[in-house]
């Protein structure tokens, strides 16, 4: 067994043996201490709001129409728009695409003239 084996099952095992723990050990603030933060601060301070206000604001909130009722509908995605590929950048993305595999053929192919081994 080579040298460089033995130091790759070593720290393979260490690293199984780190993240195994890390996996398995609670969280530190999990523990639960008196000056604990609420995991929703939002929501505790809206239901604090919402407590201290009165009945007639909360009547009058209650009334009020959505934000978004009277806005005009959204129209679909993609209306009246050109497919990608029919655009200038589209058109230059499939130029470089092209271009990229074509060199990477042609190099492949070159490279097997280049190489002179004496199995081939």
């Amino acid at each position: 067994m080579t040298r460089c084996l033995q130091h790759a099952r070593l720290l393979a095992g260490a690293l199984a043996l780190v993240l195994g723990s890390t996996l398995v050990a609670p969280p530190a603030f999990a523990a639960g201490s008196p000056n604990a933060v609420s995991p929703h601060p939002i929501a505790t301070a809206a239901n604090a709001r919402v407590a201290a206000m009165t009945a007639e604001a909360l009547a009058q909130t209650a009334q009020a129409p959505p934000a978004g009722k009277n806005a005009p509908a959204a129209a679909p995605v993609g209306a009246g728009k050109k497919p990608f590929f029919k655009t200038t950048t589209g058109a230059i993305a499939l130029a470089l695409l092209a271009g990229g595999i074509g060199y990477t053929i042609y190099s492949a192919v070159d490279s097997r003239k280049a190489v002179k081994s004496p199995v081939r």
